[in-house]
């Protein structure tokens, strides 16, 4: 499957025929016609599509789908002096589908499964970007077991964050997996659906336009899933041949920090693709004890096309900044221009935000410093 994807352009509307694309082995259906009474474990914008999805099929009729109740975890204080009261975003959403909301930190002191609106508890949990891990209690108390969506053709990318993962090393494909929840692992249950054919990923795809045509991918799977009653046995399990990969959680310190002495200036548009902002040490190399608080947060950034010695002449250290003035449509463009690697080019980046400060405009920063010798670090 091909997506038409542009970083500066705003994401086509995505639509295919899903059984084009769907495992052979889905003929197989269930002779069950029990409607599912569904507890669904959630938590972001990527689980709130699946939950919308259910709903929709929920809507239409009782054949499938008999109930909904959503489990998401407490609000947690957030912010400068923990002041802000902070809810997850599927709460919100089941709010306004007027679903019931369960909330918990943890799994502690839950033995059994809540009660639905019809006093039956749930014979299925889904999982969505849940981020913890269900127990084996709670699991097999439903009488269908559990299933998972991720964003992932696992076995690769297996972990909370594969779309950061499969932007930052620049892997050209991308897909989804319905598993079965396994009771002691995450990522580990048997794959009931697939992406296939993998959604070619295009050079220069951000972070959110992947993830909204996986979120829509996985959605549509997922009620496919319902329909079909995959997860009910004998199991049909895809074989593929991917190669099993890990995709940790992204620590925003050490992953979104830009180091211009070894990356080259696509790597540096790929992770800020993925990442939306990097970060960097900024100040002068003959006083490095100014930079101790001296932090500069980049945004926008995309690879400029000017040669590799600066507009002088000269060769130029990595993480050396220019501010460049050019012709863009007929109007004259500022430009922030930083040097990378050795060989590995120039990007612009559009805003900077210096630490404390608001952000501003990366041309209008740089004409400002045009006569310091500063540098990133």
């Amino acid at each position: 499957m091909s997506l038409s994807l542009s970083r500066r352009s705003p994401l086509r509307v995505f639509s295919f025929s899903f059984f084009a694309h769907i495992h052979r082995r889905l003929q197989s259906t269930s002779t069950t016609n029990t409607p599912l009474r569904i507890l669904f474990c959630g938590s972001d914008h990527f689980s709130a599509t699946s939950l919308k999805a259910l709903y929709g099929e929920y809507t239409v009729g009782r054949d499938v789908i008999e109930s909904i109740d959503v489990l998401c975890k407490t609000d947690k204080r957030a912010g400068r002096g923990l002041r802000t009261l902070r809810e997850v975003p599927i709460k919100n959403v089941a709010r306004d589908l007027r679903l019931p909301i369960h909330e918990i930190s943890d799994f502690r002191g839950w033995n059994e499964l809540p009660a639905t609106v019809s006093g039956s508890p749930p014979n299925l949990i889904v999982a969505v970007s849940f981020g913890l891990l269900i127990p084996a209690r709670i699991i097999t108390a439903a009488a269908y077991g559990g299933i998972n969506v991720h964003p992932s053709l696992l076995p690769m990318y297996s972990g909370p964050a594969p779309i950061y993962h499969t932007l930052l090393n620049g892997t050209p494909i991308a897909g989804v997996t319905i598993q079965t929840l396994h009771l002691k692992e995450f990522d580990k249950g048997m794959i009931l659906l697939q992406t296939l054919p993998p959604i070619e990923v295009p050079e220069r795809t951000s972070y959110q336009m992947l993830h909204d045509v996986l979120a829509v991918h996985g959605a549509e799977m997922l009620v496919e899933t319902c329909r079909q009653r995959l997860f009910i046995p004998p199991l049909h399990p895809v074989v593929n041949n991917y190669k099993p990969s890990k995709a940790p959680k992204i620590m925003p310190t050490e992953h979104t920090r830009v180091d211009w002495r070894v990356l080259a200036a696509e790597d540096v548009e790929r992770k800020c693709g993925a990442l939306s902002t990097m970060w960097c040490k900024f100040g002068s190399r003959e006083e490095p004890q100014l930079l101790r608080n001296k932090r500069a947060i980049l945004s926008d950034i995309s690879i400029l096309d000017v040669p590799e010695e600066n507009i002088d002449g000269d060769e130029v250290a990595p993480g050396s900044f220019q501010y460049l003035r050019i012709e863009n449509g007929g109007l004259d463009e500022e430009i922030l221009a930083i040097k990378c690697r050795p060989g590995g080019g120039w990007v612009k980046a559009g805003g900077i935000k210096m630490e404390g400060k608001k952000l501003i405009n990366g041309g209008e920063w740089a004409r400002s410093l045009r006569d310091q010798v500063k540098v990133f670090l």
